[in-house]
């Protein structure tokens, strides 16, 4: 299980140290909260891979802070198992019904505790590789708009929660339709193979890099300042321009244009299909300005 990572959130300090001993080795990482919007605050930020929420914590009980953790993108998808002294039938079912994946009833066995934790964690495990599946563009193998758009509402989500700045950048190639017509789609295919590949070396893991539909290509730049995005962005547009194909009537030296738009230019609060909007306006200056640049949203000049 090493990198997986656990949120205890219970106002009982003898359930964390209980916690703490009996999965000690078996879970990498175990993060603690007492108070329920402590918890949040953790979860949003640290994204654990399964959340052990008591049901009866003080001023927001259990079900009210799963729904908030349910609501958030970023949190969605991440198990949660509740803790709970009740009995009653009833109560145990809403709690399922509000988004809990499990619950362990108190005081809890430490065998089901461990069982049950290294349920949720595989059904983590699941719903991450299912996504991936699901996100993945075929042709490219780069990340595909479903995924995008996730990561902009989480990026988004992070710049008006904790002021963490992001960046979006929007890419085409320019001149794309004459490759195909000219070329045939196989060498149009490989085109936009080397050019997933140029931003695929230029991104972090942390960045999300996309291929947003033809031969259009997204990247967020993940808690990265305005300067590091240029900078970055810069050196995919580099990347494309250097990318040389062979054909029958000699090579291929694409070029491509493209937009950033930075959260810390934009006004905020800001929603992603906003960013969005600032972004594609960037890349149509771009065009405009007669291609194979980098135009940044709100810079002059």
């Amino acid at each position: 299980m090493s990198g997986e990572s656990l949120l205890l959130i219970d106002d009982d300090r003898l359930v964390h140290a209980a916690v703490e001993r009996e999965l000690a080795g078996r879970v990498d990482r175990i993060l603690h909260a007492f108070e329920p919007e402590e918890g949040l605050r953790l979860a949003l930020q640290e994204g654990p891979d399964v959340i052990l929420l008591d049901m009866n914590l003080p001023r927001m009980d259990g079900l009210k802070v799963c729904r908030h953790l349910k609501e958030a993108p970023s949190t969605r998808d991440v198990p949660i198992v509740f803790l709970t002294v009740d009995q009653r039938v009833q109560h145990l079912a809403r709690a399922l019904e509000t988004g809990g994946a499990d619950y362990i009833r108190k005081p809890f066995d430490p065998v089901e505790l461990r069982a049950r934790v290294e349920a949720a964690l595989r059904l983590r495990r699941m719903i991450d590789l299912l996504r991936d599946q699901a996100w993945i563009d075929p042709l490219t193998g780069l990340k595909n708009r479903a995924a995008l758009d996730d990561a902009l509402a989480a990026a988004s989500a992070a710049c008006e929660r904790t002021g963490q700045p992001s960046s979006l950048l929007l890419l085409d190639v320019d001149h794309f339709k004459l490759v195909n017509d000219r070329h045939g789609h196989g060498v149009g295919d490989e085109l936009l193979r080397r050019v997933a590949a140029a931003i695929r070396r230029g991104s972090r893991p942390y960045d999300t890099s996309c291929r947003f539909g033809g031969d259009e290509f997204a990247v967020v730049y993940a808690q990265t300042d305005a300067g590091g995005a240029a900078c970055a962005a810069a050196r995919v547009v580099e990347a494309v321009a250097g990318i040389e194909i062979p054909t029958e009537a000699g090579p291929l030296r694409p070029t491509c244009s493209a937009g950033l738009a930075c959260t810390e230019v934009l006004e905020v609060p800001f929603a992603p299909d906003e960013w969005l909007k600032a972004a594609d306006a960037a890349l149509y200056d771009a065009k405009r300005q007669g291609r194979n640049r980098l135009v940044i949203s709100g810079r002059r000049g």
